[in-house]
């Protein structure tokens, strides 16, 4: 039998076996093509001309939020940051109880002059600011600012806080620097209205202390010695101030110091000398050590001598390296170092010697007495570098400012 095969023309007729309907296709018309063309153009235009609006939109709202909360930088702005944030946080809010807010406050709302003079001075001393008193305890940045420094920072707080107008030049700051040089501390929030005149609000009074009450045992372990130990100031010298790689304990807060005492006491922190004197301290008689060398306000003896990158340490103190999840020294130990009562000590004119030996102890798990290990955590990403750095940087730094505390000669 036999079968003809297609002609071509067959099977160019002829659907595949496999057609389906679908696969047929007519030709479009042109004025649906115009039509479906136009509304691409259409569809294009809006869609580019919606991200503009929202672009505008978001550019509008950033702006915004950079005038309610600062973000825009002015002159000033780092210089917050770096020295003021740390204690009144980074929208002046400050901390209930213990810090006392800037946004809103009488103080900054006075104009760059007043912050300035305050800057220059410091606070010890109550002080009342909305419906809260604080004890206040402000260093004074005059020895760590330059006069332009400290009127960009002062006119930057006026106006973000205090929503001031005023601008105050570095040659004000000069003459406001030579008025206020020998003036010492404000005695806290009374001082600062009675001596400018301007409407504070009610301020609590100062209370003036005289001198820290020693008892003879205590004056004994300090000076002299007690039964086979050594008597502190045999290291630590009669001002505390420290030397070499024994610690600075002038100024150093009365709660941290009674801690330190305890954890030495306690095997937490390791150093015989140490233990030989803790356990035998009273509970009563580590508060009057501790409120003791807290009251001391004594020059630096402390320099710069492990040949560490200055600069280096300088930018780890202020703004950490994140690249390693290190925050910067002064986050946690207040502006300049001058300390936070009462976990963290101050590190402004600690010696650089004692400070690297501690970096290296928290690296090598020799000490180990902070809590969640925060101390030990940031060392181990320090390099030796950096650890020499910042401890020379720290050094080189001013100590805690004069307070109102006991003079040596009250108490020996």
């Amino acid at each position: 039998m036999t079968i003809d095969k297609p002609s071509q023309k067959d099977r160019l007729e002829r659907p595949d076996e496999n057609f389906e309907p679908y696969e047929l296709h007519g030709k479009m018309p042109w004025p649906l093509i115009a039509i479906a063309v136009g509304l691409g153009i259409w569809g294009a235009a809006s869609l580019f001309t919606m991200r503009e609006d929202v672009a505008a939109q978001s550019d509008e709202r950033v702006a915004e939020s950079g005038k309610a909360t600062g973000a825009i930088t002015e002159p000033g702005a780092a210089l917050f940051t770096a020295r003021c944030s740390t204690c009144h946080q980074s929208d002046g809010v400050g901390v209930r109880g213990a810090i006392p807010p800037l946004a809103g406050s009488a103080f900054t709302a006075q104009g760059p002059e007043l912050v300035s003079t305050i800057m220059l001075r410091g606070i010890d001393g109550p002080i009342r600011v909305g419906n809260y008193n604080f004890s206040g305890h402000m260093p004074s940045f005059a020895s760590v600012l330059s006069n332009v420094e400290l009127g960009e920072l002062a006119t930057y707080v006026a106006h973000r806080f205090g929503k001031s107008s005023e601008k105050i030049e570095a040659a004000a700051v000069a003459m406001l620097r030579t008025e206020v040089a020998d003036k010492g501390g404000f005695k806290g929030g009374a001082e600062i209205a009675s001596s400018t005149g301007l409407s504070l609000g009610d301020q609590p009074p100062f209370e003036a202390k005289t001198s820290i009450s020693l008892s003879p045992e205590v004056s004994a372990i300090i000076f002299k010695g007690r039964g086979e130990q050594w008597a502190c100031a045999s290291c630590h010298g009669d001002l505390g101030q420290g030397k070499e790689n024994v610690p600075r304990l002038s100024g150093l807060p009365a709660d941290y110091i009674i801690k330190q005492i305890d954890d030495f006491a306690q095997g937490r922190r390791l150093n015989e000398t140490m233990r030989i004197v803790a356990i035998t301290v009273s509970d009563q008689e580590k508060r009057q050590l501790g409120e003791y060398y807290a009251s001391l306000r004594v020059p630096s003896n402390a320099k710069p001598e492990l040949g560490g990158d200055i600069a280096r340490g300088e930018e780890l103190a202020l703004r950490g390296d994140w690249n390693r999840n290190v925050p910067s020294c002064f986050s946690c130990h207040g502006p300049s170092g001058f300390g936070v009562s009462p976990a963290f000590p101050a590190l402004a004119a600690q010696h650089a010697s004692y400070t690297a030996t501690q970096l290296a102890a928290w690296v090598g798990g020799h000490r180990n007495n902070s809590s969640l290990d925060l101390m030990g955590r940031i060392s181990r990403e320090l390099s030796d570098a950096d650890r020499r750095a910042v401890a020379d940087y720290l050094a080189s730094l001013p100590p805690v400012p004069a307070g109102d505390g006991a003079k040596i000669g009250d108490v020996q």
